[in-house]
């Protein structure tokens, strides 16, 4: 049966349905579901009260989905999906959504979701996908607040904000035992790229929920951090992906005015820190951007050495782009014809940088005495809503600590560097060609003497 695997309505807290003369019995008619919450039969119906889609039985819907019904008519959401429907029709039909009443099951179904995953690591991927690619068809992308800098400070729209909504209640239930058991665990240990078998520590009786197993810990000593005593040499903060390309714009000089410029938009330093009282150190220096894939491991560590002398949360919202793209990185699955037309082609969610000065994400001001203040930003993408900081303000962090904690969804992280540092592009190491690179890894080499006292920091 097309669709997602899910806990059953008892684990999820549903109670058995009771007698209702009002329902029709198994094997009548499917009726439709209307935004008001009653049965396409009539009035009489009690409110909130569902026929069987398709025979499926009575489907208990989260009063979120209802709000969903009531918030966006149903003829916008049937064109929606009509839309994604032309574009991606194999993996539409694989997930059994054919129009609005099937998107609502399976976006119902997606709040009790307990994650598998294939040898390719791309199942729990292309699901987080599906949902956003079928949200950013019109005319729903136009419901949503825009990726622009005039959007920053205003509220977002009731869209966006249902989305972010929606992704912190998947978040509770990822927090549940329900979220996990023996046999989906072991489509991820079964997955070669998660390197659970080689990296993850198993806690004794195993994980107790999916957002425990995907905020797992590493083995001692599997991450070497890269020269830890020379402050010069900055290391990832994250296992994660960065390509070094400015014509991507994963590395962007700020102005001393504080813009940064991304595709050709004005966006400031001021609003991606969000009222820091440090923001305008950094005028003058360098941001740079990487992305997390769902398969790697989710804890972040601080890149340099230094006094935290800022760490707060910034609620925005939980955004993910999804278009058919030919690039090299986040693909999200290809259709015959893309193949036939090019070989190479590969459909992914990319994420335009911009999206992040909007996102949830977390701030993290480290005080390096050689390379002045660095900003560490760990950003929430699609189903990650929020970020866990394991730092305070006036602790002191050798590279490679621990600072936060992503749990279930995607994500990215910035750093940005003050002019003091004297970063430029070249300075920085870009990820493996096909791979990641690894948190502790050099990310960058400060020009001028290291620490120790020698060029660079090396011998």
């Amino acid at each position: 049966m097309p669709g997602l695997p899910t806990a059953t309505d008892e684990e999820v807290g549903f109670q058995p349905i009771p007698s209702n003369p009002y329902l029709k019995q198994p094997g009548s008619a499917p009726g439709s579901i209307s935004r008001g919450g009653k049965s396409s039969w009539g009035s009489f119906m009690p409110p909130n009260t569902y026929e069987p889609i398709a025979d499926e039985g009575i489907i208990h819907f989260n009063p979120i989905i209802i709000l969903f019904m009531s918030l966006i008519p149903k003829d916008d959401l049937t064109k929606a999906v009509q839309s994604a429907l032309g574009k991606i029709p194999d993996f539409m039909a694989k997930m059994g959504i054919e129009d609005a009443d099937t998107f609502y099951k399976f976006a119902n179904d997606m709040l009790k979701w307990t994650p598998t995953e294939n040898v390719q690591a791309k199942d729990v991927y292309d699901i987080l996908c599906l949902f956003y690619f079928i949200l950013d068809q019109e005319p729903l992308l136009g419901k949503q607040t825009l990726v622009h800098p005039s959007s920053v400070g205003l509220p977002l729209t009731p869209l966006s904000s249902w989305i972010v909504v929606f992704a912190q209640l998947i978040g509770l239930f990822m927090d549940t035992p329900a979220s996990i058991n023996e046999k989906t665990f072991k489509t991820f240990v079964d997955s070669p790229k998660y390197m659970i078998k080689e990296e993850a520590l198993i806690p004794e009786g195993g994980f107790r929920t999916f957002n425990d197993f995907f905020s797992r810990h590493l083995k001692p000593g599997v991450r070497p951090i890269a020269d830890e005593d020379d402050d010069r040499v900055i290391t990832y903060p994250a296992d994660c992906t960065y390509d070094n390309s400015l014509y991507n714009q994963s590395i962007v000089n700020v102005q001393d005015t504080g813009i940064i410029e991304i595709k050709g938009l004005p966006w400031t330093i001021g609003a991606l820190l969000q009222g820091s009282e440090y923001a305008d150190c950094f005028h003058g220096g360098v941001w740079m951007h990487a992305f997390l894939n769902t398969f790697n491991y989710h804890r972040q560590h601080a890149p340099v050495s230094g006094t935290v002398i800022e760490a707060k949360n910034i609620q925005g919202a939980a955004y993910l782009e999804v278009d058919q793209q030919c690039r090299p990185i986040r693909k999200l699955f290809v259709t015959a014809e893309d193949i036939e037309k090019d070989p190479a082609c590969r459909p992914e969610a990319p994420d335009s940088p911009g999206y992040q000065f909007l996102q949830t994400r977390g701030l993290v001001v480290i005080d390096n005495p050689v390379l002045g203040k660095v900003a560490v930003l760990p950003i929430g993408m699609a189903m990650v809503s929020s970020v866990k900081l394991s730092v305070h303000v006036g602790q002191k962090l050798k590279k490679g600590q621990e600072i936060s904690t992503f749990l279930f969804g995607g994500s990215d992280i910035i750093c940005v560097f003050e002019p003091r540092a004297k970063l430029t592009p070249e300075h920085f190491v870009p990820s493996p060609k096909d791979d990641y690179s690894r948190y502790g890894s050099v990310l960058a080499k400060a020009p001028g003497q290291g620490s120790n006292g020698t060029s660079n920091g090396y011998h």
